[in-house]
């Protein structure tokens, strides 16, 4: 399958290391992005073909390449998904076109808050659309990622499309739109929960005492530890938790000023307003 990025950025680029990795030929990946210096970083990386427009890129893949099966991904920031849209959907309509690109790609969208509908109405008609929410982790391959088909996708494209992401980490199938929003506030924004509790856990750790860099080690090894336990799955992270809290002791200190400041409240409340965000820009983007 060929694979045709448009979009430069963190998420492409790792996208298309997890391709190469797999074993997909750089002959069978091109990028489009007006960044000089991102096409110059994926040529240079990982030997795809790059440019600033989809018929220079075109022009330069081998002539076999991209008349087989192709994927399109939309790894471009949200405002900018239409116009992206619009310019694969200008260059398909294109009678000098044919030769260059497979009838009927798949289109896979990284964009956050954009929905299959309006990618509908910017593509060509009846075209097959995978939406996807994958988060920062994806750039070391630990992403955990979740993906939504359209009516148009056939078996072989979802399976296309996951493996696609597999390489980033995790992924899972939701059955409706609707539920990645609630995915964009677990998993989506969930890394900046984690990144700010670290945040103030260094900051606390100063306060107490420590230097700088020995509350940075602490704190972070500390978080990287909890994840590996929790992620063996042996054990589910209530009692995880409960295993390390003696009664009387000082974690439990700890955790009954966080239940009497209503932390888990906190939570609930910050993912709600997050879904609610991702339900407005999903609105916004019709």
């Amino acid at each position: 399958m060929a694979w045709l990025f448009l979009g430069g950025g963190n998420m492409a680029s790792s996208l298309v290391g997890g391709l190469i990795n797999d074993g997909e030929s750089a002959a069978n990946i091109a990028l489009v992005d007006p960044d000089q210096g991102a096409c110059e970083k994926a040529t240079e990386l990982f030997g795809v073909t790059a440019g600033p427009s989809i018929q220079t890129v075109l022009s330069k893949v081998p002539e076999a390449s991209f008349k087989r099966q192709t994927g399109v991904v939309l790894a471009v920031k949200p405002h900018i998904v239409k116009d992206a849209c619009q310019s694969i959907t200008s260059y398909m309509n294109q009678d000098s076109a044919a030769s260059s690109i497979a009838d009927n790609p798949l289109f896979i969208s990284v964009a956050a808050g954009v929905q299959t509908s309006s990618l509908q109405l910017w593509l060509p008609e009846c075209s097959a659309v995978i939406r996807c929410m994958p988060n920062t982790p994806a750039l070391l391959g630990l992403g955990a990622t979740a993906l939504f088909a359209n009516t148009h996708c056939s078996e072989l494209q979802k399976t296309q499309a996951k493996a696609l992401m597999d390489a980033a980490g995790i992924t899972l199938w939701v059955t409706n739109e609707s539920d990645l929003d609630a995915v964009t506030a677990v998993s989506g924004s969930g890394p900046a929960y984690f990144f700010y509790l670290i945040e103030h856990m260094i900051d606390a750790a100063t306060e107490l005492g420590l230097d700088q860099q020995t509350a940075e080690d602490l704190a972070i090894e500390t978080a990287y530890g909890a994840a590996s336990m929790a992620r063996t799955r042996e054990k589910a992270p209530g009692v995880l938790r409960e295993n390390v809290t003696s009664k009387g002791g000082t974690t439990a200190a700890a955790l009954d000023v966080f239940n009497d400041r209503n932390v888990p409240d906190t939570v609930l409340a910050a993912m709600r307003a997050a879904r609610d965000k991702a339900e407005e820009l999903g609105r916004k983007s019709q």
